[in-house]
């Protein structure tokens, strides 16, 4: 369901899903005796779908759920982290370009 959902919301189609539907099957994968979710219901939990099953829940805007960032798989906050990260290591190279060419010239 999250591979969907996230294909749905990345091609603007998210509006033609129905989230009640797929809430329904995230949570009727979920094992309530050890926790996680599975793959299919009545099925044992594995972490890979215990991810994707939050993930899945996050993006139809369950209650006390991180935002996810569809494209990256991650928390939007991780997302924004990793932005900053970027932008920090794109500033230092540009500065060390430049600072190696002035010194180059001189």
């Amino acid at each position: 369901v999250s591979y969907c959902l996230t294909s749905f919301q990345l091609l603007n189609l998210f509006q033609y899903t129905n989230l009640e539907k797929n809430r329904n099957y995230i949570l009727s994968t979920q094992d309530r005796l050890v926790g996680g979710f599975a793959k299919w219901p009545d099925s044992h939990p594995d972490a890979l779908h215990a991810y994707f099953g939050i993930c899945g829940l996050s993006l139809i805007g369950e209650a006390g759920i991180c935002k996810v960032h569809p494209a990256l798989n991650v928390s939007t906050r991780t997302s924004e982290r990793l932005h900053h990260l970027h932008q920090m290591w794109k500033t230092r190279t540009l500065s060390s370009v430049q600072t190696t060419r002035t010194s180059l010239h001189d």
